[in-house]
């Protein structure tokens, strides 16, 4: 597999980001819509919720720029799997007992065998662990996503997922099935951009301009402003689902032209990028148990006012899951059979 650094540098600076989402989610449940406050809370948070389709972007770039045109046995597609549940799974269902646990203490939940496994088999413990349900799906279908790259043009799969991934939006409408947000065909799009993307991977070389660079963020700017200015007057004038599907794909886009530019970065900066990127997966995962914690602290002793409190979760989630991070590192550096056990 070909390692490409702008990739890498794509999912440092989503760990970034992901961590601004939860931060200011207090912000966007407690102010009242329409106040500056909202609005100067509302604009970044929704400007950063590309996130995960960015994860599940790359992480089909990546796949897709696997040696697919060599016949895939059983035996290769259940070790495929192995490494997926491996690297991905098992790190999510250890931080799923730690975050329980520690719920627990806090009187978060009822410490039942239980609710734990439905927590578990959802993820809905905790904000980041829906993704890991998605990604798990997307990943033991790898036999389609082969067939597809193969046998379907880029116009044709990327026309379908588009199409069914304007289906999945209206399914709340149609189906009152409350975790539609967490099967995979709900993120098709993305995910099938990504696997065009890597399988074509030299033709993403033409990202490399300025002008693709301001166009794409002047284009999801715009698209967060619309949803900006709905949320802050009530005036709902376009679906807003239909804005984040816009606004996300122009992310992505924004995102991958910039990192393709940061390539040539000096090196101290690439260097950063490169260690964001190795703690990525295990901050994604930690960083709401800090959040959640550093919260109900707060409260318990009396703070209410959303300004201390999301700067104290500010403060909290960029400095206290990368220091947990250098800690493990050093521990399994130690005791190498831990590594990779909690991302």
């Amino acid at each position: 597999m070909v390692r490409r650094q702008e990739l890498s540098y794509m999912n440092a600076l989503a760990s970034l980001a992901v961590i601004l989402i939860h931060v200011l989610s207090l912000g966007i449940s407690s102010l009242t819509p329409g106040t500056w406050q909202s609005v100067a809370v509302y604009l970044p948070w929704r400007l950063a919720a590309f996130v995960v389709p960015m994860f599940l972007y790359t992480g089909a770039a990546k796949l897709a720029m696997q040696v697919w045109d060599k016949p895939l046995g059983f035996g290769d597609y259940l070790r495929y799997c192995l490494r997926r549940v491996r690297k991905i799974y098992l790190p999510y269902v250890l931080w799923v007992v730690i975050y329980y646990l520690a719920f627990w203490l806090i009187h978060y939940v009822r410490g039942e065998v239980g609710e734990f496994f439905s927590y578990l088999l959802i993820g809905n413990l905790s904000s980041p662990f829906y993704y890991i349900v998605i990604v798990m799906q997307f990943y033991l279908l790898m036999p389609l996503w082969r067939w597809m790259v193969r046998h379907l043009s880029p116009f044709v799969g990327m026309s379908l997922s588009l199409l069914v991934t304007l289906l999945m939006q209206q399914l709340p409408a149609l189906l009152p099935f409350p975790y539609y947000d967490r099967i995979f065909p709900t993120y098709l799009l993305f995910w099938t951009a990504g696997l065009y993307m890597g399988r074509y991977y030299r033709g993403v070389r033409l990202l490399r301009n300025g002008w693709n660079l301001v166009l794409a963020g002047t284009g999801a700017l715009l698209c967060a402003g619309l949803a900006c200015w709905q949320y802050a007057t009530g005036q709902w004038v376009l679906n807003l689902d239909l804005i984040k599907l816009c606004a996300d794909l122009l992310s992505i886009f924004f995102v991958q032209s910039l990192c393709l530019f940061l390539t040539k970065a000096p090196q101290k900066l690439q260097s950063l990028l490169e260690r964001l990127s190795q703690c990525s997966f295990f901050v994604y995962l930690s960083h709401c148990l800090f959040l959640t914690l550093v919260t109900a602290f707060l409260q318990s002793r009396g703070v209410s006012s959303v300004g201390p409190l999301l700067a104290a979760r500010f403060a909290a989630c960029y400095t206290l899951p990368f220091l947990c991070y250098w800690i493990y590192r050093k521990v399994t550096d130690r005791i190498p059979p831990l590594k990779g056990l909690l991302g």
